[in-house]
């Protein structure tokens, strides 16, 4: 009845939204009239009762060691309806509570109801509140279970041992046998009842954030979100001692059954009632497997996810008691009955309206304790979804759950692939936003506060690196199972977006060393960890056609797609990571910099190979997501990479230093425009109308055109002191023009500006793309006609229009320095003289074109303004083309495409004879074109060199 309750509580009209209608208001009346007719009251005095009952010692005399079966028969039926009676106490609270956490906006064609409907919502959650801190139900329900969890132990007749509980012949209905299994059902349907109505609590409990996802509140001021009557409700429905005492225990037992380990002094009765779930689960497969059944190769989630999700929950309690320690509150006053050890069974009363105010009481965890469960969690998770994918054999997964029933082996067996995975990614979700509550009340890395774990030492907190490693290590193991609303391949790019070290967004200069989050996630193994999920999820687009909504084949003869493949689930994770309502570019920069700037170079330049053969591969728009994650990963590199630059240069200028880690990203922002520029190029040339892409078009153009002879040699100086193969580079940039030649080989100059300017003057787009457009446009507009006067004049009237320039200047004038302003109304006026040569055809149409480019040089210095400065920024980078791929490793081969194995730095290289190894390549194939494309003008062994060259 109360799940009936609560279903159709829930249940909206037909065609009306679920988030926005409200509970059915006639199930809402009866559920008001339960509680008004004190039903909570009525139960918590009758599990008093059973209390009492269970606890007395038995009437008559006798050996108790030697009980009548009569007695056990008895006392096994009378267990059976007291956890009966119990779990329906426990699912009509769970009912309660969740029907007054429901959506409360009506939709807007119920105004004339809205006001009515909310008012009885509010009286609703109000008498709740009031009922569930006169009647303690919820403390009385924790101590029933757990008097009921000692009785199921200690039943006469009913042995202890958990070895026993399969005996007796499958089937058999009557006597012991049959009472056992009955008896153990009962307590396994109990505790899942009582898991229930604690979720439901620590969702009221923890605040607005927890009610609505799996997320740690803010603070203690966090339910000031809450309307009066739900923060009522919230504050009442704060665990008591015996349910915190129920929930941490619970959460304990499994952790111990799963590892191996202790209980933090749990008493043994306990511990074995709490694993019942368990034991019956390993009992039910262990019959599947002596018979002569196949059986399911994986074990659905089953009750391994309530157990350990309490005792997750246990520790967003344990965090929030802690942050809350100071601060005073109401609290009701529990009765001795209910606090664990007491043999007292009194019965519930109001508490007196006279009871002073008390401070709330706290879950006795420590935050170290915490946090490490929450490790140990994470670990279990880890090491079962590991053991799960390794495979078992019928025999072996037999003999483990039989060493785990007699107390000689763990449950682990019992947990598939997907859900240890889950387990892990929600655990290590905890140990994260415990440790990162931890140290912003100490104030940052280095101090903390107390607990009652004591003094917090660096030594004890700081687990970051372990973190990362646990997390690269469940990546592989991704699926669609999750604890709570998301799969553990959403909740594991959530964990990557929230969790990974981020670096201030330029022109903020970067720290010389590392930050200790950093540090710890570069040595957890982030960068291989991202580069192979993007390889794998590139490997399964591209296997399913680039389709980009990629799901494996299904098995013959089955109706719909079979579940996903961890290399597909890869894509979710990513796209969780990176996506985010706003500032998406913001984010992937400050991501990805930090572990460009600080990680292994090796490492870093195999990420920035993987993401570019990505885009060889799969840069498509029909590619879908995949194609629009790569994008907005490397566009937002790309984009805030070079404000990176200016930034740096301007430092430099200025007579001020890089630090070494500037100096990485640099080179390797050098690397990622070699390696992803040419993509951004051939989507923008065939017709593609990503802004990303045109808005990184306007960015490097002006920054390659400056890269003049100057900044060749000034880079190539630097790339020989930092042992680069400097003939080799200087060959190649010389044969193949450097980055000028490079650029030319891209964007056509005058199309990128002349569909910026489309862009720009399009009325649909909206202010603050323009806005970013603008002072962009102005700087390759200027830049284009300053280093290409010829082919500036040549576009006037349709790449370059004197209105549109006008335009923007018009625009940037309330924003731009005086130097755009006159940049703009100095380009404005070239405009109009060229104009009026061309138009005068003197000289023929060459001589005009010549003419033009000769009246230029007196405007061209105010709007060449940006020349000097984007010379600065260019000598920033390599060389050429060629030395920014050397820093990559792997293959030198532009076009490669080899993406076999989890990183681009495995792959087997076989170096080349020609040029004494400076250039190096996974295949022959990749080898001979190389040669074909370029390589034989750098390579000793061409043009004369007497080197075997691309034979080598």
């Amino acid at each position: 009845m109360a799940k009936s309750l609560l279903a159709m509580g829930s249940a909206p009209p037909p065609g009306a939204s679920p988030e926005l209608y409200g509970p059915d208001p006639a199930v809402l009346d009866f559920a008001r009239r339960l509680v008004l007719a004190e039903t909570l009251q009525a139960l918590a005095a009758r599990l008093a009762e059973v209390r009492q009952a269970l606890e007395d010692p038995p009437e008559g005399g006798g050996d108790a060691t030697q009980p009548r079966r009569e007695d056990e028969v008895d006392e096994g039926v009378e267990l059976i309806l007291y956890c009966q009676l119990t779990k329906a106490v426990a699912m009509l609270l769970e009912a309660c509570l969740a029907l007054a956490l429901l959506p409360t906006a009506p939709p807007a064609s119920l105004r004339a109801e809205q006001q009515r409907a909310a008012e009885a919502e509010g009286c609703y959650r109000s008498e709740l509140a009031e009922a569930l801190q006169s009647s303690y139900i919820a403390e009385h329900s924790a101590a029933t279970t757990l008097v009921l969890l000692r009785a199921y132990d200690g039943l006469r007749g009913l042995p202890a041992s958990p070895a026993l509980l399969a005996a007796g012949p499958p089937g058999d209905s009557e006597g012991s046998s049959g009472l056992r299994k009955a008896a153990a059902k009962s307590v396994d349907e109990l505790l899942w009842g009582t898991s229930l109505y604690l979720r439901a609590l620590l969702r009221l409990a923890l605040g607005p954030s927890a009610a609505s996802a799996t997320s740690l509140p803010a603070g203690p001021a966090s339910d000031q979100q809450y309307s009066r009557p739900l923060a009522a409700l919230s504050r009442a429905a704060a665990l008591g001692p015996c349910a915190s005492y129920l929930t941490l225990a619970y959460g304990m037992s499994v952790l111990s059954y799963m590892d191996g380990g202790g209980t933090r002094g749990l008493p043994e009765d306990v511990r074995r009632g709490l694993g019942e779930p368990l034991r019956v689960d390993a009992c039910g497969r262990l019959e599947v497997l002596t018979s002569k059944e196949e059986p399911s190769a994986l074990v659905p989630l089953g009750s391994v996810s309530g157990p350990v999700r309490n005792c997750l929950y246990a520790l967003y309690a344990a965090a929030l008691a802690a942050a809350a320690a100071s601060t005073a509150g109401t609290s009701a006053a529990y009765p001795a009955a209910c606090v664990p050890g007491s043999t007292g069974a009194a019965t519930p009363t109001t508490t007196p309206a006279a009871t002073p105010a008390a401070p709330p009481r706290r879950l006795q965890l420590g935050w170290h304790t915490a946090l490490g469960l929450a490790m140990r969690a994470a670990r279990i998770g880890v090491r079962a979804a590991e053991e799960a994918a390794a495979g078992r054999t019928r025999e072996q997964e037999e003999a483990a759950l039989a060493a785990a029933l007699t107390g000689q082996g763990t449950f682990r067996a019992l947990v598939s692939e997907g859900c240890g995975a889950a387990v892990a990614v929600e655990a290590l979700k905890v140990a994260a936003q415990l440790r990162s509550l931890l140290l912003r009340c100490r104030g940052g890395e280095d101090g903390g506060p107390t607990s009652d774990a004591g003094s917090a030492g660096s030594g004890q907190v700081d687990q970051g690196a372990e973190w990362w490693r646990l997390l690269a290590k469940v990546a592989p193991h991704l699926s669609y199972l999750g604890i709570g609303r998301h799969s553990s391949a959403t909740a594991f790019g959530q964990c990557l977006r929230e969790h990974l070290p981020a670096v201030p967004l330029p022109p903020e200069p970067l720290p010389p060393v590392a930050s200790p989050a950093v540090a710890s996630a570069l040595a957890g193994g982030v960068l291989p960890c991202l580069e192979r999920l993007i390889r794998r999820a590139a490997a399964a687009a591209r296997e399913a056609g680039g389709t980009g909504q990629q799901h494996a084949a299904a098995p013959p003869g089955d109706a719909g797609p079979a579940e996903p493949t961890p290399e597909l689930l890869a894509l979710m994770a990513l796209d969780a990571c990176c996506r985010t309502a706003s500032g998406a570019m913001a984010v992937c920069w400050m991501l990805f910099a930090a572990l460009l700037a600080y990680g292994d170079p090796r490492e870093a330049g195999a990420l920035i190979a993987t993401l570019g053969k990505a885009l060889l591969i799969l840069g498509d728009p029909r590619n879908g997501a995949f194609h629009g994650l790569l994008v907005q990963i490397s566009d937002s590199i790309l984009l805030l990479g070079r404000t990176f630059l200016d930034s740096a240069a301007a430092r430099l200028e200025g007579g001020g230093a890089l630090t070494p880690p500037e100096r990485q990203l640099a080179g390797l922002l050098g690397a990622a425009a070699a390696v992803w520029l040419p993509e951004v190029s051939r989507a923008l040339m065939t017709g593609g109308t990503s802004r990303g892409h045109l808005m990184v078009g306007l960015r490097w153009l002006p920054l390659l055109s400056c890269y003049s002879d100057r900044t060749t040699v000034r880079a190539t100086a630097a790339a020989a002191s930092r042992g680069q193969a400097a003939p080799a580079v200087a060959a190649e940039a010389t044969g193949s023009g450097g980055w000028n030649g490079f650029k030319g080989t891209l964007f056509q100059s005058g199309e990128v500006i002349r569909m910026a300017f489309s862009a720009w003057s399009n009325p649909s787009v909206d202010n603050s793309a323009r806005d970013a457009f603008a002072p962009w446009l102005a700087e390759a507009a200027c830049t284009f006609a300053a280093l290409r006067p010829e082919e500036a004049a040549a576009s006037v009237g349709s790449v370059l229009r004197t209105k549109e320039v006008r335009a923007l200047a018009a625009e940037l004038k309330a924003s731009a320095t005086e130097e755009t302003e006159k940049a703009l109304e100095a380009l404005a006026a070239q405009l109009l003289r060229w104009e009026m040569v061309v138009l005068s055809r003197s000289g023929g149409r060459g001589g005009g074109r010549a003419g033009a480019a000769a009246s230029g040089p007196p405007l061209a210095a105010r709007y060449g303004v940006w020349v000097p400065r984007l010379q600065s920024a260019a000598a920033l980078l390599p060389a050429s083309p060629a030395a920014a791929r050397q820093l990559l490793g792997g293959c030198s081969n532009p076009a490669c495409a080899n993406q076999e194995g989890d990183s681009d730095a495995a792959l087997p290289l076989r170096a080349c004879a020609g040029c004494g190894g400076a250039a190096s390549y996974c295949s022959r194939e990749c080898q001979m074109a190389h040669w074909r494309s370029g390589h034989r003008e750098a390579c000793r062994g061409g043009a004369g060199g007497g080197g075997r060259g691309g034979g080598g």
